[in-house]
C-alpha cells in the first residue's frame, strides 16, 4: 500500500481512580495518571501504546515523556509503519543514557508499543510474534505446562494477585479473595510499620493462604539492612518465593550481602531499567531475580533484551506492570507470552486495582492465567467512551 503511511500520531492524557487507595513503601496512590498513545496511518489502521511513568520509581515525568513525544512524532510522521519503527530503534539507541537528549523509556514504550501493534495489523501477527521474530529465543520447558501456539507464543501466562500494604486484617481478606478467585500466588506489598507489625502481617497473610499457595513481598525500597535482616530472618518459615527491592535501588554492595543472610531469595526491582542497571546488578551479585517492566526498561524489546541477558547469567525474570492502563498491560503481556524463559507468575493482573481499564474488552483472569489476545497486535481496542470520561 503506497499511501499507507503515518499521518498523525495522537496522545490521550487521563487519570484514572483507584479503586481504593494503594499503598507501597513508595506512596499512597488514589489515582493513576498516564496517556494513550494512537498512531494513525493514511487509509489503513491505527496502533495504540501507553506512556504511563511513575516518578517514585524514577520513571520520569509525564510531562518530560510528552514534550519527548512530541519531538519524536516529528520523525515519525510521513513514514511506513516499519521503517518508522526501525526508525525509533535507531533514535532510542543514539540517545541512550542519562543526558538531556535521552528518550524517556515511558516514550519509548508507548511509541514502539503503538508500531508493533500497527505492524502486526498489517502483517497478521501478534505482538508476541513480532517480538520472537526480531531474535528468536528456543522455547524452553514450561512448568506448569502451557498452551502454546505454533509460533511460539505462549497463550495463557501465570500471573499473582497482588495485596497493598494494608492493615492485617484487610490484607488477610484480600489473601482469601485472592483463593477464593483460583490465584495460585500473592504479592504482598509491605510498608513501613514497626518490624514486628510487619512479620505479623507476613504471617496472618500465609496463613490465610495455606500452606501451597506462593507468596512474594515487595518492600520498594523500603527499608535498610539492619530492618531487611531483621524482617526476613524472621520470614524464612513462611515459605516466601522471594522479595522485591528490599533495599533502596543504588544500594547494591547490601544487596548481595543481604543475599548471604537469608534464604529467601531477592528481587532487583527499582533497580532494574535498562541494559546498563542490569549489567550493574548482575556484576554486583545483587538478586536472584530481576523484574521487568516495559515502561521503566523503555519498552517491549528492552525487556525481551533483559530478560535473555538474565537467562544468560542464570536469573529469573519476572514481567510485571506499573499499574498502567490496558493498553499498557497487554503490552506487557506480550513480552511475557513471547518469553517462555519466564517461568514464575508475572505481575500483570493489576487492572482490577483501577477503575476503568480503558478496554472495550476486559483482559480475562481466570484460575490465576491471564489469556493472551488471540488478534493481530495488542488484539485490543480502546474504549473511547470511557477514555473521553477519565481524560486529564
Amino acid at each position: 500500500m503506497p499511501d499507507l503511511i503515518i499521518s498523525d500520531i495522537r496522545y490521550y492524557p487521563y487519570r484514572l481512580p483507584m479503586r481504593g487507595s494503594f499503598t507501597t513503601a513508595h506512596e499512597a496512590m488514589a489515582t493513576r495518571e498516564g496517556a494513550i498513545v494512537e498512531i494513525l496511518t493514511r487509509g489503513g489502521p491505527s496502533g495504540l501504546g501507553e506512556i504511563a511513568p511513575l516518578p517514585a520509581f524514577g520513571g520520569g515525568t509525564l510531562a518530560a515523556a510528552r514534550a519527548s513525544l512530541s519531538l519524536l512524532a516529528n520523525h515519525l510522521r510521513g513514514k511506513m509503519p516499519g521503517p518508522a519503527l526501525a526508525l525509533l530503534y535507531t533514535l532510542i539507541a543514539l540517545s541512550s543514557g542519562k543526558g538531556p537528549t535521552a528518550i524517556p523509556a515511558a516514550t519509548a514504550c508507548g511509541l514502539e508499543s503503538a508500531l508493533l501493534d500497527l505492524v502486526g495489523q498489517l502483517e497478521g501477527k501478534s505482538v508476541g510474534e513480532l517480538l520472537l521474530a526480531q531474535k528468536h529465543t528456543a522455547p524452553l520447558s514450561i512448568d506448569p505446562p502451557v498452551r502454546t501456539a505454533q509460533n511460539g507464543v505462549r497463550e495463557l501466562v501465570p500471573v499473582n494477585a497482588v495485596i497493598g500494604a494494608t492493615d492485617i486484617q484487610d490484607a488477610q481478606k484480600a489473601a482469601q479473595e485472592a483463593l477464593l478467585a483460583g490465584f495460585k500466588c500473592v504479592k504482598l506489598k509491605m510498608g513501613r510499620q514497626g518490624i514486628q507489625e510487619q512479620i505479623d502481617r507476613v504471617a496472618a497473610v500465609r496463613e490465610a493462604l495455606g500452606p501451597t499457595a506462593h507468596l512474594r513481598l515487595d518492600a520498594n525500597e523500603g527499608w535498610d539492612f539492619e530492618q531487611a535482616s531483621a524482617i526476613l530472618s524472621r520470614c524464612e518459615p513462611f515459605s516466601i518465593q522471594y522479595v522485591e527491592q528490599p533495599l533502596p535501588a543504588a544500594a547494591l554492595a547490601d544487596m548481595r550481602r543481604l543475599r548471604g543472610a537469608t534464604s529467601i531469595p531477592l528481587a532487583a526491582d527499582e533497580a532494574v531499567s535498562n541494559l546498563e542497571s542490569v549489567h550493574q546488578v548482575l556484576a554486583a551479585g545483587a538478586a536472584d531475580i530481576l523484574i521487568v517492566k516495559p515502561q521503566l526498561a523503555g519498552g517491549l524489546r528492552a525487556g525481551r533484551r533483559i530478560i535473555q541477558e538474565a537467562l544468560q547469567q542464570g536469573l529469573q525474570c519476572v514481567v510485571t506492570s506499573m499499574l498502567e492502563a490496558g493498553v499498557g498491560v497487554a503490552g506487557a503481556l506480550h513480552l511475557a507470552a513471547a518469553s517462555s524463559e519466564v517461568t514464575l507468575e508475572c505481575g500483570l493482573a493489576t487492572l482490577p486495582l483501577l477503575e476503568d481499564d480503558l478496554l472495550l474488552d476486559a483482559l480475562p483472569i481466570q484460575d490465576g492465567w491471564m489469556t493472551v489476545p488471540a488478534g493481530p497486535g495488542l488484539g485490543v481496542s480502546l474504549d473511547r467512551v470511557a477514555l473521553e470520561k477519565y481524560k486529564s
